[in-house]
């Protein structure tokens, strides 16, 4: 981003088309969003990752909805110009109109737009949430909260296959503004990106997409226990941290 205006669902949507790509990263708390929204990241998700890198659970699933809020108000508080994006944590929108219930509480803590986990069988929540005015940016492909920690590559089998592009045009008629692919076929990404008019946003799904998320942890090497195949991390924090520890716990003992 190159201006100081707010950045909206419409202004994400309407980068279909355009050579700008859209760079979305989480955020989990007050500092991080700052000094992503300093550098002009235009989306920021307060995702369910959350209870991976920061809560210290085995997967997304074991998220309370009580965990996220606090999180998405922190965010928040930041006053960014990027987007504010929640995710709708596992469980927690089982009909329309939980997903609903849902998004006012995570609207309610400062989330500017919803992510919700589902292609074909979500088309109702999003209909409900976009139809109460809270934006939608779905996510297709791969769902940790129904898989939880295996990540695998979906969409090189037929019915896959089949299964996204259907997944895809049903959250794109249902409202959605954005749709993150994850972990699909990446040829298969491409052939959805070009027929959508909605943006696609891609988490190791190939370089086609409309735009590119990651995990902040991953981007900048804060959680070296586990790394997803397809990230490259831009820095070491974490070797940072351990070097700074150290050294301040030589220099308290007297052994610098």
């Amino acid at each position: 981003m190159t201006d100081s205006s707010k950045v909206t669902p419409e202004w994400v949507r309407s980068r279909k088309g355009t050579r700008e790509k859209i760079a979305a990263l989480t955020a989990y708390d007050y500092p991080t969003a700052r000094l992503l929204d300093e550098v002009g990241i235009p989306v920021l998700l307060v995702g369910d990752s959350l209870a991976m890198v920061v809560l210290g659970y085995p997967d997304t699933t074991s998220l309370q909805l009580s965990e996220l809020l606090p999180h998405v108000a922190a965010v928040a508080r930041a006053k960014p110009r990027a987007l504010v994006v929640a995710d709708c944590p596992a469980g927690t929108c089982l009909t329309p109109e939980d997903a609903l219930a849902t998004g006012k509480a995570l609207v309610g803590a400062g989330a500017e737009a919803v992510k919700l986990e589902g292609g074909l069988e979500e088309s109702g929540a999003i209909r409900r949430l976009t139809g109460a005015g809270i934006p939608v940016m779905a996510h297709i492909g791969l769902l940790p909260q129904r898989v939880g920690a295996r990540f695998r590559r979906v969409g090189r089998l037929p019915e896959e296959r089949e299964r996204l592009i259907a997944d895809a045009r049903a959250v794109e008629e249902a409202g959605s503004f954005s749709v993150v692919v994850e972990a699909a076929d990446a040829a298969l990404t491409a052939e959805i990106t070009r027929s959508l008019r909605i943006p696609t946003i891609g988490i190791g799904s190939g370089a086609e997409c409309d735009g590119q998320i990651l995990v902040f942890h991953d981007l900048v090497g804060l959680f070296p226990w586990f790394r997803p195949r397809f990230v490259e991390p831009k820095a070491d924090l974490a070797g940072t941290i351990r070097e700074a520890a150290q050294r301040f716990l030589a220099e308290t003992q007297g052994k610098a």
